[in-house]
């Protein structure tokens, strides 16, 4: 049903410039967030009560900690998560009945990251480690931070169905989970953080390129302080283990290396899950190759049945680019990477700059032309890339089912030849939550990007390495100053321009232009500071508000070029996107994926 048919019993009109979101997950939270940092309205509608029970994403990547430090809430987020001195190792196992797993990643520490990063202040660094924690605590502090923003009006227990988009605004039926009461709400813009199944997707008619992947997988999240038979092969993060076919059947996640702990028994889609008691599916999965392992559970906290799915959606907008969405429900892809959660950071935050400087009157309506272009082709590279790593665990069938499976544990020469080999494996695909080039160097193609000749040959991109460059479209290298403080840092609220020479190159233009535009611009010299000038390439350099470079020249020669250069990056020029080329390819890596996800 419309927004227009549906029995509604009463209408609101939102304030003028109030955002509204739909869905109350660590997406629409981070929405919130951001508009209210920005000085934007919102109210955000969530069906369920209260956060989520699910433990889903357990890692909030390097990219998304400096998001989170940008809006001020990055330190307040570790003190929530895993202590920043424990390791996070991962083991691939034929199961804990066996005295020591085949092989294993080792991942630092936040501690060891962050020195790597003071230690090699060469612009290939994040400037903030990751962080482990799990979702359900992620959505509950989040929740709890924007209960408290006078910014942010939260409706737990209130479901929207439907919308529909016109050129002025959007209307949404929102109904009242104890009520039954369906209102229409009219908004200026509505954005649909609703997951995956999203009602406001469904309701535009966007369809989704891609699909299910024909495999079901039972979750367990139980509580158990049996650590002498979980860590009988050493304290981890994740365990990989091998089925009793041979094949890789399931994963162990250590949700806060104290007793809380999340298992995944991968099964046919056909699976009668329901006959599979938790506790068994616990035993099942930490057993691997050689059955049930038991342990003793304190408690089971919540067990469901998932089915992955690859897809993204066809549009991440209306007609009239007031309903956007985020998120879930733009994009779905399988946890191995730990793309998902963090790709909607990626886009709450980028919508959020957006849809706030469209509303505050510091950039035209058109920017949000560049929403789909840029956020899209992160997500459709993103989606093919966990199945690339995907393919990496389901490879162990391919090695072990040449022969007997059991044949790796034993103390022979085909044994130790078998475990070399699987090692190897894991030691030359170790790309999982190691791709920085995934995390941190894509580069957006838009209307806002702005590239000349001058600019040369684009960087080279390989999926592992984050290659430092002011690339317009790109992050920009982080980078230590000779006072010790960080580059980003120095980044404005709004827009930055980066002058990277004590002489006038322009910079005055930019700052007059800026004035008459509305436009609020932060300049910032970095003049006698050799290593960053090098790095990045140019003498001036104009970051947006999300830390991605907009433009790049080293000398402005007139006003008119720093007018239309503000004018442009802001929405205001007739230049059409050109983000389609990108897309177009790369929609073709969702099949891709989906084929390396069955391998």
């Amino acid at each position: 049903m419309s927004a227009t048919t549906d029995q509604v019993e009463a209408a609101e009109t939102l304030g003028s410039g109030t955002v509204l979101i739909a869905g109350g997950g660590p997406v629409g939270l981070l929405l919130a967030r951001v508009l209210s940092y920005y000085g934007v309205k919102s109210v955000l509608f969530e069906r369920n009560k209260s956060t989520t029970k699910w433990p889903k994403m357990d890692l909030t990547n390097a990219r998304s900690m400096e998001i989170l430090r940008k809006l001020g809430l990055a330190d307040d987020l570790r003190a929530q998560g895993v202590p920043a001195h424990i390791d996070q190792n991962v083991l691939v196992s034929t199961g804990l009945g066996t005295d020591e797993a085949i092989t294993k990643w080792d991942l630092p520490s936040v501690d060891k990251f962050r020195k790597q990063i003071q230690e090699n202040n060469d612009g290939t660094q994040p400037l903030e480690p990751w962080q482990r924690i799990s979702q359900a605590i992620f959505e509950r502090w989040l929740k709890e931070i924007c209960e408290k923003d006078g910014f942010i009006d939260l409706r737990y227990g209130h479901r929207v169905d439907s919308v529909v988009d016109r050129k002025t605004g959007a209307r949404a039926v929102v109904t009242n989970a104890d009520t039954g009461v369906k209102t229409l709400w009219n908004a200026d813009y509505v954005a649909g953080c609703d997951g995956a199944s999203s009602k406001v997707r469904e309701s535009l008619g966007i369809s989704l390129d891609g699909g299910p992947i024909p495999v079901c997988v039972l979750l367990v999240h139980f509580k158990s302080r049996d650590l002498a038979r979980l860590h009988k092969q050493g304290r981890f993060w994740h365990i990989f283990l091998v089925g009793e076919s041979g094949g890789f059947q399931g994963a162990v996640i250590s949700q806060d290396e104290e007793d809380t702990w999340t298992t995944h028994l991968f099964m046919p889609a056909d699976a009668e899950t329901d006959k599979i008691g938790s506790e068994e599916a616990v035993y099942r999965v930490l057993g691997g190759l050689y059955g049930k392992f038991e342990i003793k559970i304190d408690e089971v906290l919540v067990r469901s049945v998932w089915r992955p799915t690859i897809a993204t959606a066809k549009q991440y907008s209306s007609l009239h680019r007031r309903v956007l969405l985020a998120g879930d429900s733009a994009h779905q892809n399988i946890p191995t990477g730990g793309y998902g959660m963090n790709m909607g950071i990626g886009d709450a935050f980028d919508l959020g700059w957006k849809l706030a400087a469209v509303i505050n009157g510091h950039a035209h309506q058109d920017i949000l032309k560049s929403y789909e272009p840029e956020r899209k082709s992160v997500a459709i590279r993103n989606v093919a890339h966990s199945g690339v790593h995907f393919s990496v665990h389901s490879h162990l069938e391919t090695l072990l089912c040449a022969q007997d499976p059991r044949l790796v544990d034993q103390d022979t020469d085909e044994g130790r030849e078998l475990r070399r080999k699987i090692h190897e494996h894991y030691q030359t695909h170790d790309g999982e939550n190691k791709d920085f080039g995934i995390e941190m160097g894509y580069r957006y193609e838009s209307a806002i990007v702005l590239r000349q000749e001058e600019d040369g040959p684009e960087p080279l991109w390989t999926p592992r390495h984050y290659v430092p460059t002011s690339w317009p479209g790109g992050r920009p290298p982080h980078v230590f100053l000779s006072d010790g403080t960080a580059l980003f840092d120095k980044f404005g609220k709004f827009w930055t321009l980066l002058v990277f020479t004590e002489e006038e190159a322009g910079q005055g233009f930019f700052i007059r232009a800026a004035t008459e535009l509305g436009i609020p611009l932060t300049v910032v010299s970095v003049a006698n500071e050799e290593k960053a000038a090098r790095l990045y390439e140019r003498r001036l350099v104009l970051v947006r508000p999300d830390q991605h470079v907009a433009w790049r020249t080293d000398k402005v020669d007139s006003f008119n070029v720093a007018n239309s250069t503000l004018r442009a990056v802001t929405g205001g020029s007739n230049v059409d996107i050109v983000g389609g080329r990108a897309l177009e390819s790369l929609s073709k890596e969702i099949m891709l994926s989906k084929t390396a996800a069955l391998i």
